[in-house]
């Protein structure tokens, strides 16, 4: 291209000035300008005296982040405050959490709140705006969860998990809405590939995942319907890479097996902040993820034999648990992003939002290498994973009494 002014588009929109012959290597030069956002944004010096704004997709933006202290929520925190957001952190343990944005120099609120306790989740979200000014994002990330089938969980448990997961969700969207209302903000939740399908020995996180799944896209339809301006995406990730298998509270006395391939923490809290920036209603997050959907979608029988040996690989496993487990009491080490189960990133999720979330290039050899491992393992369990494990009695006490069920094999 010769022509003055079309060389000064190409270098807007930063494409070649020897525009290529191949049109598929046209098409692929427009779509990698139109990702890059187009045309370069030159910022204006500043006059003297004049306060800089924070740089940063999200900056100045006034974000409150539960389940802030370990996993996904604590990789999430260094990635906001890069993106300039002022932060307003909530976690049951605090302490870790100060420590932790202390030494990475982030200036944030850390507020103690079991969101469990309906009051405590209020009073978080009350203070929060009081500190802050008001609200622009609200990013849902807050769970728990207690291992064991139905009949081997104790109500309490049950109970626990379904009130920190869905209930101090909803506490905290309740309380938050009118402030989002007024500056049409936005709402991201952590879901779960859960709240789209079965999840043996885990179903009151299920259960849970499936419910507030339901209350968000409700509570989505009804913002549209009054006009507020506020929006909500969702993130649903496959098995992660947290303490969650390691500290979760066990109604079988034993830690489950732990997943041979799941995503790093911090690719789903880069999908958390892309999609406070840009929100998705709903993003299944990787390839893996999507397939696993899919496969239950379209052919539910084999999905369900997977799923099956899904449950029989969770039970097979022979460390005793942690007592009472994070269900109830916060433990030193799960104020950490891993749980060090076997991790990667992801090979789709770029794809769904964006470069920031390219993966490194030994993804592929990695995931791999866990596929392998996963075939090895299986070999040598293909007997516990062909029958069932006996189910254990169900506890006469709920995991917060410190005490662990009979282990029943």
């Amino acid at each position: 291209m010769r022509h003055p002014r079309a060389r000064a588009h190409l270098r807007a929109l930063r494409l070649p000035h020897r525009w290529p012959r191949r049109p598929g290597r046209r098409v692929d030069l427009l779509l990698r300008a139109l990702l890059r956002g187009g045309r370069r944004r030159h910022a204006a010096r500043p006059r003297a005296g004049v306060v800089i704004p924070r740089a940063g997709a999200l900056a100045d933006r006034r974000v409150l982040l539960t389940g802030a202290s370990s996993g996904v929520g604590r990789a999430a925190v260094p990635l906001l405050a890069a993106e300039g957001a002022r932060l307003a952190l909530v976690a049951r343990r605090a302490d870790a959490l100060r420590a932790m944005v202390a030494e990475r120099g982030i200036d944030a609120l850390v507020i103690e709140a079991d969101l469990g306790d309906r009051d405590q989740a209020r009073r978080a979200v009350r203070d929060a705006v009081a500190h802050l000014g008001g609200l622009d994002v609200l990013v849902s990330n807050a769970g728990a969860a207690v291992f064991g089938h139905l009949r081997e969980v104790h109500p309490d448990d049950f109970d626990r998990t379904v009130a920190v997961t869905f209930t101090g969700a909803v506490d905290v969207v309740r309380e938050a809405l009118p402030h989002l209302r007024e500056r049409h903000g936005t709402i991201v939740a952590t879901g779960s590939l859960m709240s789209r399908l079965p999840l043996p020995s885990w179903s009151s996180y299920a259960a849970a995942k499936h419910a507030l799944r339901g209350f968000l896209t409700s509570v989505a339809i009804e913002e549209r319907s009054q006009g507020s301006g506020v929006r909500i995406a969702m993130v649903h990730p496959g098995p992660i890479d947290t303490p969650l298998f390691a500290q979760a509270s066990s109604a079988t006395g034993r830690t489950p097996r732990v997943p041979p391939d799941a995503y790093r923490a911090d690719v789903v809290a880069k999908a958390l902040v892309a999609c406070a920036i840009r929100p998705r209603r709903e993003i299944v997050l990787g390839g893996e993820t999507r397939a696993v959907e899919l496969l239950h979608r379209l052919a539910p029988a084999v999905g369900e034999r997977v799923l099956l040996g899904i449950d029989r690989w969770y039970r097979s496993g022979t460390e005793s648990a942690p007592v009472p487990g994070s269900l109830w009491g916060v433990r030193d080490r799960s104020a950490r992003v891993s749980g060090d189960i076997p991790a990667r990133d992801s090979l789709l999720a770029w794809v769904q939002l964006g470069r920031r979330l390219a993966p490194a290039p030994a993804t592929p050899w990695v995931l791999a290498r866990n596929l392998g491992v996963v075939g090895v393992r299986a070999a040598r369990l293909v007997g516990v994973l062909r029958s069932p494990r006996s189910e254990c009695p169900v506890p006469g006490h709920p995991a917060r009494d410190g005490l662990a069920a009979p282990d029943s094999r």
